[in-house]
């Protein structure tokens, strides 16, 4: 556009006033859109700008918004990657994955198929033409070489122009395959040799560049973001702005820094705060989720936790117990479903669900002091007070093989060498940070596939993986969902399905009326009910909201037809077998020695409580984990895979189980490797590491502060070195159940006052003010009509085995009847948005607070969901810059 420049105003330069000059220059300014130059004697321009503009290069900058720090609006995101920080495109090492061949024997992967025959004879040809090296691995080709093979040749034009004079490269191929993207087949074929890599435009920072120019102490808020969040609160607690501080700044410091230290206390100094909320584990979500409870400064309220301790090293308990005492003591309630015995001990009360898992269980066998538990003759007491125990150590001789990973230095480790002993039980131990999953997820199981030639995601950086032909297959057993589908269930799952239907094939109705195996399947054939497939239900698309389930008219749910629900063994159709609990199927066909076999797994890992026909994905995540361990123990049993060596490798299976559970589970990791197997698990439960073979201890902190292996060894060992966490963690442990320990040194300061229920529970006059919330025949899933009184403004762990009741009393029953009372208190028009949960099978609650769950996981975020985002610090630190 065209500047006029217009003459506001003459003066002589020594003889004006100043006030005179201070008018001249402000009325210039206001007309000039915020500029003005002023010419002096001898030519001299003298140029301002009021605005964030240089005069001199004739550059603006845009006004700071806290829209304008944020990748989530439109205002800040960076328009080619639109916030995302990583744009999808041609992945070169998919497309050259094995650098070792040369260009004539099919290094570019994709032209060695029929259909791109052509291409390959192209590049044969060219090169010759250019004098290009066909038989030099691509590795020893010059950097010149490789970029005519990719980029092609300089003089390419277009494809009217240039071909077939010009030599046109692997990029420009795919340029003409996304041409031609509307087929389908080309979009399957783009999709293998794709991949995300960063946004050239933002380099990775998601905001435009005028965002990353604003700095507090010379970092941008995107290099605060890749920061380890204890470095960031280190730099906050330090910062000193210049005084007075307004009001509005004085409380976004105490906002940031009160987040940024609630995180460090509870053992997450290690996380960035640009990290991907869908990459955390449950436990590390549960925990952000703490700190946020503790940002809103409730009072009043009650609590509902999962499993805090999930995912956290028994050096860091104690910051997390203390989190939740600092919340008791602000006048809340908390309930705490828990199997760690730190946080047991340091509870005010604990209720003990049992006394087994599913129908088995759903009562109250103690409610009492942690102290009082200890000498209580129960399951629960019996392991806290060392009566039983998990496990011992297992003396084991030297392994005769081992892996071995050399130079591993992907994300923090150190370019570490570890070795792994095969036909053993191997913990990697170390605290949250130190890169116990990235050497066991991403170096090790990724190496592992690839040398196997199966497909996997690019291996973590490492020099050599040495041992790999001495494991046939390895094989992750991780929390992840079995499956999508609800037609598979755990007899299915074992294979015990396949030997119910083969009982079922043989009575003589079936015989009489020609009926198969297959007959009895709600997967295929004329079985099952024609009206619902086999589902059991009707699935009901709603145009609008969300599809509705509803029971099958036809079948009431059972998935077959009526005639075959005629056939019955022993009195049971297969609708009412599939209705049975493993423990009561395992009776019901204590003679059917096959069916028996392929049940059994299910109780050795702890999973006798679950139904026959019950969906898979319905389960939990350790559920899930462990009945997937039960599928391999089947097949080990059953020899379906003969003289195969796997390497299993755990996450974490410990996570939801009791002391009972622990000691089931490893007596089935005793199974595989008794069967030539050998396991790797990622373990924090002080009873699984001290019972192993081999301990790798990582370290010595997390993050930038770990990555390196502080010692390894036998459990004797570990526990004999002076700076390991956890050696030092096994020494307390093994302490605290010695017969000199006492749980007065475990346990805090007890409340006199009595909060067990007896009788009849009667609604307290003063409803709201009562000391104890009150539940009265509660009757919900497997629970036994109990009576229970929770304290008010106390700490109560709820404890029992898995699928006792605990879940039930704690989510069902206690937070579902909070959030239900707290959305009848809402208007009509605003209960219409929220789909409030429906009223649990129990006679009366009284004295229950407004409620505030904190779960392992809600929901899986998006891609633009941060640990910032999350906490709500990236929220502060936009309106901060």
């Amino acid at each position: 556009r065209t500047r006029i420049e217009v003459i506001q105003d003459r003066f002589r330069q020594s003889g004006a006033g100043r006030a005179r000059v201070i008018e001249a220059l402000e009325t210039a300014l206001k007309f000039g859109q915020a500029r003005v130059n002023v010419y002096g004697e001898n030519d001299q321009v003298f140029r301002f700008s009021s605005n964030l503009h240089c005069p001199d290069c004739d550059i603006s900058y845009s006004e700071p918004t806290p829209a304008a720090f944020s990748f989530n609006s439109p205002v800040g995101a960076c328009e080619a990657c639109r916030g995302f920080g990583r744009v999808i495109g041609v992945d070169y090492g998919l497309v050259i994955p094995e650098e070792r061949k040369t260009l004539r024997e099919g290094a570019v992967r994709p032209w060695q198929t029929p259909s791109f025959k052509e291409c390959q004879d192209d590049l044969v040809r060219y090169a010759k033409k250019r004098g290009i090296p066909l038989d030099t691995p691509w590795n020893q080709l010059n950097p010149e070489q490789r970029a005519w093979t990719l980029e092609g040749e300089k003089e390419w034009v277009s494809w009217r122009k240039s071909w077939p004079g010009v030599w046109y490269g692997v990029g420009r191929f795919f340029k003409w395959l996304e041409s031609k993207a509307y087929k389908m087949h080309i979009r399957v074929l783009l999709s293998k040799y794709r991949s995300y890599t960063a946004c050239e435009a933002c380099g990775g920072t998601r905001l435009k560049p005028d965002a990353t120019l604003w700095r507090i102490e010379g970092q941008s808020i995107h290099d605060l973001m890749l920061l380890p969040i204890s470095t960031v609160r280190g730099m906050f607690d330090s910062l000193q702005l210049p005084a007075p501080l307004d009001a509005a700044t004085d409380l976004l410091l105490g906002e940031i820094r009160t987040r940024l230290k609630f995180l460090c206390d509870v053992g997450l100094g290690y996380l960035t705060l640009d990290r991907q909320s869908r990459t955390l584990s449950g436990g590390e979500v549960q925990r952000i989720n703490l700190t946020t409870a503790l940002g809103t400064s409730l009072v009043d309220t009650l609590f509902v936790l999962d499993e805090p301790s999930i995912g956290l090293h028994p050096r860091d308990m104690g910051r997390v117990i203390e989190v939740m005492k600092r919340l008791r003591d602000a006048g809340n309630s908390l309930v705490v479903v828990e199997h760690d015995p730190q946080i047991m001990f340091a509870a005010d009360r604990i209720l003990d669900m049992g006394p087994g898992p599913g129908e088995r269980g759903g009562e109250v066998v103690f409610f009492g002091t942690p102290a009082e538990l200890r000498a209580k003759s129960t399951l629960t007491g019996d392991y806290l007070s060392g009566r039983k125990s998990a496990a011992a150590a297992r003396p084991a001789a030297p392994a005769s093989a081992c892996l071995r990973i050399e130079g591993a230095s992907e994300h923090n480790l150190k370019a570490i060498d570890v070795g792994i002993p095969l036909q053993r039980l191997a913990c990697v131990t170390g605290v949250s940070g130190s890169g116990k999953s990235t050497l066991v997820q991403d170096v090790l199981y990724a190496a592992l596939r690839k040398a196997k030639g199966r497909p996997t995601e690019t291996p973590g950086a490492h020099k050599a993986l040495r041992g790999a032909e001495l494991v046939d297959e390895v094989v992750m057993v991780d929390q992840s969902a079995i499956g999508k589908t609800t037609r598979s269930n755990p007899a299915s799952y074992v294979g015990a399905f396949d030997a119910i239907r083969e009982l079922f094939a043989k009575t003589p109705e079936s015989r009489q009326r020609q009926y198969t195996a297959g007959t009895f399947s709600f997967n295929s054939g004329n079985g099952r009910c024609p009206a619902c497939g086999g589902n059991g239900f009707e699935h009901v698309e709603m145009q609008f909201l969300s599809d509705v389930y509803l029971r099958c008219p036809d079948c009431d749910g059972k998935r077959f037809r009526a005639q075959v629900l005629e056939v019955r063994v022993r009195g049971r159709s297969i609708a009412e077998v599939l209705e049975m609990t493993v423990h009561e199927a395992l009776e019901f066909f204590q003679d059917e020695r096959d069916l028996h076999a392929r049940l059994k797994p299910l109780v050795e890992v702890g999973l006798d409580y679950l139904r026959l026909g019950q969906p898979v994905p319905t389960l939990s995540g350790g559920e899930a984990q462990r009945l997937k361990l039960a599928g391999h123990l089947a097949n080990v049993k059953s020899g379906s895979v003969p003289n195969s060596r796997k390497l299993f490798l755990f996450d974490e299976p410990t996570t939801g189980l009791h002391f009972d559970d622990v000691a089931k589970l490893l007596r089935a990791f005793r199974q595989l490797i008794a069967a030539g197997h050998s396991l790797v698990v990622i373990e924090h439960n002080l009873d699984v590491i001290r019972a192993s073979d081999w301990i790798i201890d990582l370290g010595p902190e997390g993050g930038d502060a770990g990555g390196e292996i502080v010692c390894e060894g036998v459990p004797a060992d570990v526990m004999k070195h002076p700076s390991s966490h956890t050696g030092k963690a096994l020494r307390e442990y093994a302490a605290s159940f010695s017969p000199k320990s006492s749980a007065a040194n475990l346990v805090a300061e007890e409340d006199s006052r009595s909060t067990m229920s007896s009788g009849t529970v009667r609604e307290p006059s003063g409803r709201y003010l009562g000391n104890a919330i009150q539940i009265h025949k509660a009757r919900e899933h497997n629970l036994k009509n109990i009576d229970v009184e929770i304290p008010r403004n106390r700490f109560t762990v709820v404890t029992g085995v898995s699928g006792s009741g605990k879940s039930t009393l704690a989510f069902d029953i206690l937070f579902a009847e909070g959030q239900r009372r707290y959305l009848e208190s809402l208007n009509a028009y605003a209960r219409q948005f929220v789909q409030g949960a429906s009223r649990p099978d129990v006679d009366a609650i009284f004295g229950i607070p407004p409620t505030v769950a904190i779960e392992q996981r809600t929901s899986r975020g998006g891609r633009k969901s941060t640990v910032g985002t999350l906490t709500e610090i990236h929220h502060f630190l936009r309106l901060l810059f």
